[in-house]
């Protein structure tokens, strides 16, 4: 009968995340764009800070403004392509506690990444992503980072997933949210950085004229791992701006456009509360 209890009282919490997601509020909202890029562009490349709550959510308010505009949207989101099966069960589920279950359970990327991609906010973005396919919208996701063990580089492979989804859907809208090194149109290497990325995800999509996204003046706090794992910028602490705004670019460069957040907040590992 303990082992029963112990069980119930784990699956109870494991579930914790995807509920928290279902109490939070509609997540369209207002974006100060001039150009409607949401309403005009075919591919999307947001490049993010990981471990953040503003970037997932900026993701979701460009897809409701697609959305809204009869568009159809792909969400393609970097977590490895082994998860492709469980997101696609869960967008099409009830987003009950089963479903809810089968989405983390065993998940190697939920329960094992601890970079900030497998935040909280970024299951909220899932689970946004469901209530608007219960809805009837026309709205799918994408796991598009490279198989573990799979050859070639992860920016070709994700380069190949959100090649292959745009030529899918010629009229609708790919929003690839991903680091902020891999949608970059230019190659990234500076001395002493740790990570030196010849040819982005976005160089190798650049003869599809995407339009990406970056916050070159980018502050707050995030969740990561540089190189310990946890809460960093707290000295950055300040309030993000209730209305993002998005700025064409006045030169050629790493990024079309810039994104303003103001301050980011810290979004933790979305199954944290497991451990």
């Amino acid at each position: 009968m303990r082992a029963i209890l112990v069980l119930c009282s784990l699956l109870l919490t494991s579930l914790a995340p995807v509920r928290a997601a279902a109490a939070l509020p509609d997540g369209c909202g207002p974006v100060a764009d001039p150009q409607q890029i949401a309403r005009t562009a075919h591919i999307i490349l947001l490049g993010e800070m990981h471990g953040t709550r503003e970037y997932p959510a900026l993701a979701a308010r460009l897809a409701c403004a697609a959305l809204d505009d009869g568009r159809a949207v792909t969400l393609a989101l970097e977590m490895p392509q082994e998860e492709q099966a469980r997101l696609a069960a869960y967008a099409a589920s009830s987003g009950d506690d089963e479903a809810s279950a089968a989405l983390t359970a065993g998940s190697w990327f939920w329960n094992k990444v601890r970079d900030g991609r497998a935040s909280g906010a970024m299951l909220m973005l899932v689970e946004q992503a469901r209530r608007w396919r219960a809805q009837g919208k026309p709205v799918s996701i994408i796991a598009i980072d490279k198989p573990r063990g799979a050859p070639g580089t992860r920016d070709e492979h994700m380069a190949a997933r959100v090649r292959s989804a745009a030529q899918a859907a010629p009229r609708g809208l790919v929003i690839a949210l991903t680091g902020n090194m891999h949608n970059r149109l230019t190659s990234f290497e500076q001395p002493g950085h740790p990570v030196a990325i010849d040819t982005p995800m976005g160089m190798l999509l650049r003869d599809l004229a995407p339009l990406s996204l970056g916050d070159l003046a980018g502050r707050g706090e995030f969740f990561g791992c540089m190189p310990d794992c946890r809460v960093h910028g707290s000295e950055q602490r300040g309030a993000a701006l209730a209305v993002p705004v998005i700025t064409a670019a006045r030169a050629p460069g790493p990024y079309t456009h810039t994104v303003a957040l103001g301050a980011t907040s810290a979004s933790l590992p979305a199954l944290d509360a497991l451990r």
